[in-house]
């Protein structure tokens, strides 16, 4: 370092310059005017790597550019550029640049040209302030692509002026560059544009928030933000916007799964009941009303049955279509189970518009649906209540169109019955016995009581009616006219008729180990027991059991066997009692709606004249012209024949004289009790055997 030229070049004290040029963080070289080093300081050796031997001999610039060169003292693209400049005559005014030395390390360098043409030129290590900004290169990168994956943009918000400054690829997410909060704000749904100074004022309150809203992205179509934010000064908010469509989606979807029928697409009972609340809650306040329709397929077990589940799949799918061109869109279809539905009519005037409604959609689901060139029917029963006619609370509201459903399947189905308050009294008596008769047959409190069956050629007892009575522990013993809608109850009925088929097999066994005749003995059958196709096999296994001959035992049946879905089990098991010898009775023929052809198709042994003819059999001629013609169509077809509800001799003589083979009634028995039949059969015979 020649400090003495230098400090004759330049007015400065050599000690100071010395001081100076040895304790600076920098590299410092000066060449003089004629390109020859006048200065390097050690730190400028250090950082060069240049040789002590080199600069002592105080060379020319070029020198060392040359000795670095040969060296490979420079990166690649320094070399180029020195070898621009000393070989191929290209001026190049080098200001500042940076080289990276081969250990890695970065210099930065800066030249100065001096007015008496020399140079002084600085290198800086900037290594750790290079890695620095690596780093943040890298992090920002990184930031950006992740903010690209994530579909995110940050943002920042001056809410003095609503300028939002946005990270770059807000314009791909939201259509958006910097620029004012009100170009948002136009994007986002109308119904949720509150939501976002709603957010800000939150944000500001609490420091900190989020918001969630329907947003209209760059290609026209409906997504979803989600927008979160911290407040950093009294009037700035940074946050981050992100698309949420999938997750929405995702929740969508879930939310669809767990509240709509898979089958159908309908709602399920969560989402009715939920629809139903708010439907009610509504009408309230707004002085409208709510009709509840509860709908039910007629016969649809038939088509399951006979098509297959398939089919019926189809068939709930064809109801739930028509169901849904009945309602607006503030009305609501579900499907609560099986083929089950019910209909949510909000905001309705009055009940009357409910019933128009009901009445449309019953004729509407009476055209037959087309399935493979095939006309498929079937029918609907609706049960309708309405608010505020009846109850608000929707329980309630529910019991009620239940009950309304009920009465009309019992009057025939394929209609739209309204609820009523005695309706519901009727029910809840219903109830009421049900519960009773369960624990009735649990306790085994009901017992057959049996009523003779007389020839009326011979006069002798040629059988007995089992009839059901219940032994109430505190109503003394009742009638089928007191719990004889429980006859319809599948579950309860089977349990009773089983109770009662057992008792009376037992009481035939030990009457026939006494030697006592009682002929045959009769059991009603209801017409829930018959549609269980297992009836037939239990009975004829009781009969087994106890060792009783199918000749001693007859099972009685009413019309209603023949009719409906029933149709195809009653023959079934009708057909499998007969053809094990015993015997089928049609029970009160005349009144139901069975046709004559039911006579040629069903086994039928005997027919049961209703008592109804019987009563006024003397007094009126028509009931007299209905037993002569039931009479001779019953030996025509080679059928027994029993009068019922007889209750005089005079009735007795003018059966006898049309042709009827035996009576039973008030006037040769009432019913008895099982200890009494013995004895009431000794007597009948001593009786005829002049004893």
């Amino acid at each position: 370092m020649n400090i003495q030229r230098i400090a004759r070049s330049f007015p400065v004290d050599s000690d100071l310059l010395t001081a100076v040029l040895e304790h600076v963080e920098q590299g410092i070289m000066m060449v003089d005017a004629n390109g020859y080093v006048a200065v390097c300081n050690q730190r400028a050796i250090d950082l060069l790597g240049l040789p002590h031997d080199l600069m002592r001999s105080n060379p020319s610039f070029e020198a060392v550019k040359r000795w670095q060169l040969e060296k490979g003292e420079f990166g690649t693209v320094t070399k180029e550029l020195l070898r621009a400049i000393k070989y191929e005559g290209i001026t190049v005014e080098i200001l500042d640049y940076e080289r990276q030395r081969p250990d890695g390390t970065v210099l930065e360098v800066r030249s100065n040209r001096l007015p008496n043409g020399g140079m002084v030129r600085t290198f800086t290590d900037i290594t750790i302030r290079k890695a620095a900004e690596n780093a943040i290169r890298v992090s920002e990168e990184r930031l950006r692509l992740a903010l690209q994956a994530s579909r995110m943009a940050a943002w920042e918000l001056d809410l003095e002026t609503q300028w939002v400054d946005r990270s770059e690829n807000s314009l791909v997410l939201l259509g958006l560059s910097s620029g004012p909060a009100a170009d948002f704000i136009a994007r986002v749904h109308p119904d949720d544009r509150e939501k976002v100074p709603a957010f800000w004022s939150a944000v500001m309150a609490d420091g900190s928030g989020a918001a969630e809203m329907r947003y209209f992205a760059p290609d026209g179509s409906q997504t979803w933000l989600a927008v979160r934010a911290e407040r950093k000064e009294r009037n700035r908010l940074i946050g981050l916007t992100f698309d949420i469509a999938d997750r929405k989606a995702t929740e969508e979807a879930i939310w669809r799964t767990a509240n709509h029928d898979p089958l159908t697409g309908l709602a399920n009972r969560a989402l009715f009941q939920l629809r139903l609340n708010e439907a009610l809650t509504k009408a309230e306040a707004s002085g409208t009303g709510v009709g509840l329709l509860m709908l039910d397929l007629d016969d649809f077990k038939d088509v399951n049955d006979t098509l297959g589940h398939a089919v019926g799949d189809l068939l709930l799918r064809e109801a739930a279509l028509r169901l849904g061109s009945f309602v607006g869109a503030g009305d609501t279809v579900a499907r609560l189970g099986g083929d089950e539905f019910a209909i949510i009519l909000a905001d309705i005037g009055e009940g009357s518009e409910a019933t128009a409604r009901a009445a449309d959609i019953v004729e509407a689901l009476r055209a037959p649906f087309q399935h493979e060139g095939r006309a498929l029917s079937t029918t609907l029963s609706i049960g309708l209540a309405t608010f505020p006619e009846h109850h608000r609370d929707p329980i309630e509201l529910m019991k009620d169109a239940d009950i309304a459903l009920y009465r009309a399947k019992e009057q025939g189905r394929s209609q739209a019955v309204v609820y009523t308050s005695a309706a519901r009294e009727t029910m809840e008596h219903r109830v009421t016995i049900a519960r009773d008769v369960r624990e009735g047959l649990a306790a085994h409190q009901f017992v057959p009581y049996y009523q003779p069956k007389i020839s009326l050629l011979t006069g002798r007892i040629v059988g007995l009616e089992a009839l059901a009575r219940w032994k109430h522990p505190a109503k003394g013993v009742l009638t089928p006219a007191y719990f004889g809608s429980m006859f319809a109850e599948q579950a309860i009925s089977i349990e009773l008729g089983e109770q009662m088929i057992r008792q009376v097999v037992a009481d035939v066994r030990s009457w026939l180990d006494r030697g006592l005749a009682c002929g045959r003995v009769a059991v009603n059958l209801s017409s829930a027991e018959i549609s269980d196709p297992r009836l037939a096999d239990r009975i004829i296994g009781i009969l087994d059991e106890a060792g009783v001959s199918s000749e001693h035992f007859e099972v009685e049946v009413t019309e209603t066997a023949f009719l409906g879905r029933r149709t195809a089990t009653a023959s079934l098991i009708l057909n499998k009692l007969h053809e094990a010898g015993i015997s089928i009775a049609l029970d009160d023929f005349g009144t139901g709606f069975a046709s004559l052809l039911h006579l040629k198709q069903f086994p039928v042994d005997h027919i049961k004249i209703d008592q109804n003819f019987v009563r006024n059999l003397i007094s009126d001629e028509s009931d007299a012209a209905i037993v002569a013609a039931i009479v001779s169509l019953a030996h025509a077809m080679g059928m027994h024949t029993t009068a019922e509800g007889v209750e005089n001799a005079e009735q007795a003589a003018r059966l006898r004289d049309v042709g009827c083979v035996s009576a039973q009634g008030f006037f040769y028995a009432r019913p008895l009790q099982r200890e009494k039949v013995p004895q009431t059969l000794l007597d009948w015979q001593a009786v005829e055997t002049g004893l």
